[in-house]
């Protein structure tokens, strides 16, 4: 029977998740045992002193090693925060995660960025970088401050200057949605319109803080689960002696969940900031396009104008856009029958919401579910 610790704070969004493909993994294997914090765990007392066969640790600081010094096992590591040569990582893909949250606010049309990172932390850094290179500049707006300073009170005048003088509109990517939490809470104390004037988007995807914040927060989606499955999966080779620590194994980030915090785009047009919010508003998303107008007070005519100077789109394009937005998050956080969320998401039929989903996901909603089903595994709804 091979013993196995889990290093990792299991009350933590990010750790539970990574252990649910850990644990499927041992029991899998059937002949695992799990040590670790928390009660579904055997005890683990003295992890100086402890004899067991591996580790699977997420290392946020420097001096997390300090106690492993006398470990003989292998050890995997899923934070990707600090490198070490003796340390295989299974972690996220955190440059390409940073690449496609700029791509995000590059097709939505913003030309003014800014990131606020995780100071000292490889992962952070890592999305920064992928962030910057696919905007193509060396270098945007950083607010860095370490990993404590974000978790401290939501309040704070440096974030507060920092935020005002970014040129607006602009598109904010947060390192994770704890970071992303507090920028959104100094935008709405320093009355810094969200999503109007700083689009903000995270990543983890933690749902409950996400729709609880004001405006529900965007996020990245990550493959926590599939994580916590391919490091457990990397420490039994190891074990066995098949393999030694390498380069980082990489997960993909699965994709972004949109909610209110990005729903509008980089553009200073009032009337379409204007649309947007109503758009936004409870039960906006199912105006058509002549009563968004009349509640506009303007003509058919001049707000199609409008929408296709600054956009691209036509005013339908927005409102489906929207409705797609709604859709998508029903799907990610219920288990209701599709024929119910096209009606709450505002599409006339069944037919006409599986045609503009697949147009706007690539996709269907069965296989987008299917998709959610297949990162969240047993913790699905």
């Amino acid at each position: 029977m091979k013993q196995i610790a889990l290093v990792m704070g299991l009350s933590d969004y990010y750790d539970h998740r990574v252990a649910r493909g850990i644990v499927r993994y041992a029991k899998e294997k059937g002949d695992w045992k799990l040590f670790g914090q928390g009660w579904m765990f055997s005890p683990l007392k003295q992890l100086k002193d402890w004899k067991g066969d591996g580790l699977i640790i997420r290392r946020e600081y420097a001096e997390s090693l300090e106690p492993l010094a006398g470990f003989s096992g292998s050890i995997v590591d899923i934070a990707n925060a600090y490198s070490s040569p003796d340390v295989q990582s299974v972690c996220n893909d955190d440059y390409l995660t940073g690449e496609r949250a700029a791509r995000f606010f590059l097709e939505k049309g913003f030309s003014s960025f800014a990131f606020c990172g995780a100071a000292g932390t490889k992962w952070s850094e890592l999305r920064y970088k992928g962030f910057c290179d696919r905007i193509g500049v060396e270098g945007i707006p950083v607010f860095n401050r370490p990993l404590s300073w974000w978790l401290e009170e939501p309040y704070s005048i440096e974030l507060a200057l920092f935020l005002a003088s970014l040129p607006k509109p602009a598109g904010v990517l947060a390192c994770n949605d704890k970071t992303a939490l507090r920028v959104s809470a100094v935008c709405q104390a320093e009355d810094i319109r969200v999503p109007d004037r700083i689009s903000i988007l995270g990543v983890d995807n933690e749902d409950i803080p996400c729709e609880l914040s004001d405006p529900p927060l965007s996020s990245v989606l990550l493959q926590l689960e599939r994580i916590g499955y391919s490091a457990a999966e990397k420490l039994d080779r190891m074990m066995e002696g098949n393999e030694t620590a390498g380069e980082p194994v990489l997960i993909p980030p699965a994709h972004i969940i949109e909610r209110n915090s990005t729903a509008l785009l980089g553009i200073e047009d009032e009337l379409i900031s204007r649309a947007y919010r109503i758009l936004q508003s409870d039960r906006g998303h199912q105006n058509d396009v002549n009563s968004l107008a009349s509640t506009l007070s303007v003509s058919r005519r001049t707000l199609e104008y409008h929408f296709r100077r600054e956009t691209g789109k036509s005013v339908h394009e927005a409102i489906i856009d929207q409705r797609i937005r709604i859709a998508t998050g029903l799907l990610h956080g219920s288990d209701r029958k599709l024929e119910d969320i096209a009606g709450e998401a505002g599409f006339g039929s069944l037919q006409a919401f599986f045609r503009h989903f697949r147009e706007h996901s690539g996709t269907t909603p069965n296989r987008f579910r299917k998709q959610l089903k297949e990162i969240y595994g047993s913790d699905y709804l």
